[in-house]
């Protein structure tokens, strides 16, 4: 007689405790084959969060990899996905069912106790052996043996209370994890958290960019608050016009919340952050003090928020500029200056050339823009007397030899 399990859920997302859960059911029962079927249109509660039936199958088996279940035969099944209307079990077990095979479905607690008001429970308990995994441990033993013994005389089912102990986790609490901007990675496996990440399920990246804002709100001035929220709104926008990949795109806002983090220290406060972060200042840096938050602000950024590296060195040049700047620096370094709480004629009339022509070529344009930028700062410095940092010299004489003398 061949064992064949079956293990439903709606994995949104799959999570360590599915695994475990999972692999623990496949031993104790010495399956030979064992099916994991990510729900349909479940019939006893709605499906939560963003992400569709495809992304559901693929992070399910991305968990339930080789890799994680090792010469287990574990198959992940589109059955109950591609099947019209509400998943039921008895469907589901049918499918299954054949000559020479003895069946066994893994139940949680919650469902192993309401399990009179699923479609059919008698098909269910003629066709499959129920195996409970319990979830709440603060539900007592005996509760599970009376409904077992329940079941057992209405229905005759043959009915197994497993050893397996529960893994703390729950893809309702990864979903608030993720809503509030927290790390869920204990809870998943590195594979299904990344690909989260670079789908924005779940709103993980609105969760990213709502715990920056939060801490930005304490640890700025209302006016700074306002004008990085500005530079993301305005960064944003200009984003549209560039083929960007999208998780690029999502470091770029945050980099644009998080480019003045530092910008309202002094500069002795400055200094002695530097020295925290093990960051050298050269002579010419502490000649141009007005310059130095781009440095300790990425530093600080990436130490507090672990911001990738695209987005440190966005920051790290967005008051300088440097000599060819990726595309994400450049709209950065612009977004800062072009922002509508800028009043500024200067930055209004770059504001309005930008969008005026970017469409038609949308890097060379940008290039554009960063030499007028660059010309505007080194003119506005060297009226004021002020040092010009070697950084934006070497910036401008760059973009004009790429541009000619436009």
């Amino acid at each position: 007689m061949k064992r064949v399990g079956i293990y439903g859920g709606s994995f949104a997302p799959p999570h360590k405790g599915h695994l475990k859960s999972a692999l623990s059911f496949y031993d104790e029962c010495a399956l030979d084959e064992l099916y994991i079927l990510p729900a349909g249109e479940p019939p006893h509660k709605t499906l939560q969060g963003n992400a569709g039936p495809e992304e559901r199958f693929f992070m399910t088996e991305l968990t339930f990899s080789k890799e994680n279940c090792g010469a287990r035969r574990i198959f992940v099944s589109d059955y109950e996905l591609k099947k019209a209307g509400k998943s039921y079990s008895f469907e589901t077990a049918e499918h299954f069912a054949a000559p020479g095979t003895e069946l066994f479905l893994a139940v949680g607690s919650d469902m192993f106790l309401s399990f009179e008001s699923w479609k059919h429970p008698e098909i269910l308990l003629r066709l499959c052996t129920l195996v409970l995994n319990r979830r709440e441990k603060d539900l007592p033993e005996q509760t599970f043996k009376e409904q077992k013994r329940r079941l057992e005389d209405l229905y005759g089912a043959r009915i197994l209370l497993s050893d397996f102990v529960p893994f703390r986790a729950s893809s309702t609490e990864i979903r608030e994890l993720l809503k509030n901007g927290e790390d869920p990675s204990a809870l998943l496996c590195p594979a299904v958290y990344d690909y989260i990440k670079s789908r924005n399920l779940f709103f993980f990246q609105e969760g990213q960019l709502a715990k920056i804002e939060e801490y930005l709100r304490n640890a700025l001035s209302a006016k700074r608050f306002a004008h990085v929220q500005s530079v993301r709104r305005e960064l944003e926008k200009m984003l549209s016009f560039f083929d960007l990949p999208a998780g690029e795109a999502f470091i770029l806002q945050k980099a644009a919340l998080l480019h003045d983090l530092t910008h309202e220290k002094t500069l002795e406060e400055q200094k002695e952050l530097a020295k925290d972060l093990r960051l050298f200042l050269s002579k010419e840096d502490l000649l141009s003090p007005a310059i130095l938050h781009q440095y300790t602000g990425a530093a600080l950024a990436e130490k507090l928020f672990s911001l990738e590296p695209s987005g440190v060195s966005a920051i790290a040049c967005h008051t300088t500029g440097k000599e060819n700047m990726t595309i994400g620096e450049m709209l950065l370094c612009l977004a800062d200056y072009i922002e509508e709480t800028r009043p500024y004629p200067s930055c209004r009339k770059l504001h309005d050339l930008f969008y005026k022509d970017i469409e038609e070529n949308p890097v060379e344009h940008l290039e554009f823009c960063m030499l007028l930028y660059l010309r505007e700062v080194v003119e506005n410095l060297r009226k004021k007397g002020n040092r010009i940092h070697p950084l934006t010299l070497s910036a401008l004489n760059f973009y004009e030899k790429k541009l000619g003398s436009l």
